[in-house]
């Protein structure tokens, strides 16, 4: 079966001057499908973020990997990042204003 890397994007916590912390983090599954991806990717942010307390952002993203097989569950990506934003407003301002749309 093929495997997918799924990014998810959390609201990590705030800092005691305002300014909100945020996790990008990648999760690769075994999957017969996207759509079979997409759902574990679900479940497993669910778990996380409640297992810490954190607020997940409901848009996820992925893609297909190549090569070797991975483990299931298996976080591959982690990145910190601070803003004043909302949850909402940080990843419209980080995903948004760079999509790419074809002509």
């Amino acid at each position: 079966m093929p495997w997918y890397a799924v990014r998810t994007v959390y609201l990590f916590g705030s800092k005691s001057d305002g300014t909100n912390v945020f996790e990008e983090r990648v999760v690769v599954f075994e999957a017969a499908t996207w759509d079979e991806a997409h759902s574990k990717g679900n479940a497993e942010s669910e778990r996380y973020a409640a297992q810490n307390n954190f607020i997940a952002h409901p848009e996820h993203s992925g893609y297909e990997q190549d090569g070797e097989a991975l483990i299931d569950e298996y976080e591959v990506w982690s990145e910190l990042f601070e803003d004043r934003s909302s949850l909402e407003d940080f990843y419209v301002k980080r995903y948004g204003q760079y999509e790419y749309n074809p002509e």
